[in-house]
C-alpha cells in the first residue's frame, strides 16, 4: 500500500484497494474500533432505551438535557473512533507500526479540531437546505393544491430529489475531512477547506463510494434487526418499548460487532481514497513516474 500508483483510481479500484487495506490489518483495525464504538453505542442507545413521558417533558424542558448530553457524548466517541482508525490506517499503509494506544492517543490531541470541523460542517448543511427552504415550501404549497395525482406526485419526487441533492452534494465535499484534520493535522476550517479541494474534479467518484459507504455503514442496524426478526421496528419511535427492552441491548450488541467490521472498512475506502486524491493534487504521482523511469 505504500507505492503510489500511475493514473487515478476508479471507483471499483477505490473499494477493492480499501477492502484490501482492511484485510491485511484487521486484527488490528476490529478491536481498535470497539474500543470507541462500545462507549458509542451505550451513550447513544441509552436514550432510546429509555421511556420518555412527553407531559414531564413538557412540565420541565430541561429534563431532556441529559438525553442530549449522552448523544453527544456518542457523536464525541465516534468521532474519536474515526480519528483513531485514520491513523492507524495511514501508518500500515506507509509500512509503518500502528498500535490501538498510539492511534487513539493521536486522534485525541485531534478531537478538539474534529469536532469544530464537525459543528462547522453541519453548520454548511444547514446553510444548504435553508437556501433550498423557500423552493422546497412553495413546491409543497403547489402539491397541496395539485388538482391532480401525478401533479402531486412530480412535485413530492422534486422535493426528495432537491434533499438528496443537497445532502449528497454536503457528503460527498466533506468526505475528506477526517483524514485532513487527523492525518494531515489541519485546523476545522483548514480541514474543511482541504476536504473541499480534494474532492474537486473527482465529485462523481466520490460520491459513488460516499453511497457505497453510507450503505455499508448502514448495514449492522439493519442486520441486527433483521436477525432479530424485527426489522419493522427499525424506525419505530421507541423500539425498546415496541420489542422489549432485553432484545433492544441484544440487538445493539449484535449491531456492534457488525460495526466492528463495517467502521473499518468505510473508514479504509475514504482513506485509499485521500491518498489517491493527495498525490493528484500534490503531483506524487509524476514523483513516483519520475524515479521508476530513473530504475
Amino acid at each position: 500500500m505504500s507505492a503510489i500508483p500511475l493514473r487515478p483510481l476508479d471507483f471499483g479500484e477505490v473499494l477493492d484497494l480499501g477492502f484490501g487495506l482492511f484485510r491485511r490489518d484487521y486484527r488490528l483495525y476490529m478491536p481498535l474500533a470497539l474500543v470507541g464504538l462500545v462507549p458509542a453505542m451505550v451513550a447513544t442507545a441509552t436514550p432510546t432505551a429509555t421511556e420518555f413521558d412527553a407531559e414531564a417533558i413538557a412540565a420541565d424542558p430541561g429534563a431532556v438535557l441529559p438525553f442530549f448530553g449522552l448523544l453527544a457524548v456518542g457523536m464525541l466517541f465516534s468521532l474519536l473512533t474515526w480519528g483513531a482508525l485514520a491513523t492507524a490506517m495511514d501508518a500500515r499503509m506507509g509500512d509503518r507500526p500502528a498500535s490501538i494506544g498510539s492511534s487513539y492517543a493521536r486522534a485525541l490531541t485531534a478531537l478538539p479540531r474534529l469536532v469544530a470541523g464537525g459543528v462547522g460542517a453541519l453548520a454548511l448543511l444547514a446553510a444548504a437546505i435553508f437556501a433550498l427552504t423557500f423552493p422546497m415550501m412553495a413546491l409543497v404549497a403547489f402539491a397541496a393544491r395539485a388538482t391532480s395525482l401525478a401533479r402531486a406526485i412530480i412535485a413530492a419526487t422534486v422535493i426528495l430529489a432537491m434533499g438528496v441533492a443537497v445532502v449528497g452534494w454536503w457528503a460527498t465535499h466533506i468526505f475528506m475531512l477526517v483524514p485532513a484534520t487527523v492525518v494531515e493535522g489541519r485546523g476545522p476550517f483548514a480541514g474543511l477547506r482541504r476536504s473541499f479541494g480534494l474532492v474537486r474534479g473527482s465529485r462523481m467518484r466520490t460520491f459513488l463510494v460516499v453511497v457505497v459507504t453510507w450503505f455499508i455503514g448502514a448495514m449492522p442496524g439493519l442486520a441486527a434487526y433483521s436477525l432479530a426478526g424485527s426489522m419493522g421496528d427499525v424506525f419505530a419511535t421507541n423500539p425498546a418499548q415496541t420489542i422489549g427492552l432485553v432484545r433492544f441491548w441484544a440487538i445493539q450488541i449484535v449491531g456492534l460487532g457488525f460495526q466492528s467490521v463495517t467502521t473499518p472498512l468505510l473508514m479504509a475506502c475514504a482513506m485509499v481514497l485521500f491518498t489517491d486524491l493527495k498525490a493528484r493534487s500534490e503531483g506524487t504521482d509524476l514523483e513516483a513516474a519520475a524515479r521508476a523511469m530513473a530504475g
